[in-house]
């Protein structure tokens, strides 16, 4: 953990197990948006290589968690296509995504969020449930969070809240999954950081608990305009961001 930066190594604990607990919070209550605030403040202390990797093992507790607490939620007939999807993006999406700038995709994933809640976006069939999930995961392996392109699929649905949520993570959880065993293969070691993901575990499933005692207090119309509202968030800082980084604008 020699590593880090900014600030030592206790205070680094502190502030982890605090961001693993909210940020796992803010999930179970939403379905989404936890692993794009963690990824954040991955990037402020830990070395660019490891950001993802340690995200990804982080991220697959708290969705496993979720989907252990709302298993009996999960809506099970999407799932094949996703997890089918996924396989293929984490392990050859990625080479082929690498020759095109990353910003562009974020870019079309932003507007393709907006759109859904917006526009009008019928529900998917099972051919674009499978191209959607290939390029979410192929992509979340070089950037890291993904999940407001998956809930804007399944939004597409339309499910209660519960089957929403549940449903969310179990395909997030299946990401994380692909993400660590490409992770592995390319030798990434996650022994240096052992010791404070087990310890953001244990405050990400206590978070988990503690939100989904509160989204069983959210009526499902309030829940879905709070979802789109997230969404919309998530969506314009992903356009802005990516735009930003292809210097547009500078001249």
């Amino acid at each position: 953990m020699n590593e880090l930066i900014l600030i030592n190594e206790n205070h680094f604990i502190i502030l982890s197990v605090f961001a693993s607990f909210s940020t796992s919070l803010i999930s179970a209550i939403f379905g989404i948006g936890g692993g794009i605030i963690l990824l954040s403040f991955f990037a402020s202390f830990l070395p660019p290589l490891a950001i993802i990797p340690v995200h990804a093992v982080v991220q697959l507790a708290s969705n496993g968690g979720r989907v252990f607490l709302l298993r009996n939620e999960i809506h099970w007939p999407i799932l094949s296509t996703f997890i089918f999807g996924c396989t293929i993006g984490a392990f050859f999406g990625g080479m082929i995504i690498l020759q095109i700038p990353h910003e562009l995709l974020k870019i079309f994933m932003g507007l393709f969020i907006l759109w859904s809640i917006y526009g009008y976006l019928p529900k998917f069939n099972k051919k674009q449930i499978f191209f959607g999930s290939i390029i979410s995961c192929a992509l979340s392996v070089i950037v890291g969070a993904t999940g407001a392109f998956i809930a804007a699929i399944v939004n597409t649905f339309k499910l209660p809240k519960l089957n929403h949520i549940a449903t969310v993570a179990f395909v997030m959880m299946t990401k994380h999954i692909l993400k660590i065993c490409v992770f592995i293969f390319l030798g990434f070691s996650f022994t240096p950081y052992i010791n404070i993901i087990i310890l953001m575990i244990i405050g990400g499933f206590l978070g988990t608990i503690i939100g989904k005692k509160i989204m069983y207090q959210i009526n499902e119309t309030f829940f879905r305009k709070l979802l789109n509202f997230v969404l919309t968030i998530l969506a314009l800082r992903i356009i802005i961001i990516s735009i930003n980084d292809l210097n547009i604008f500078n001249i």
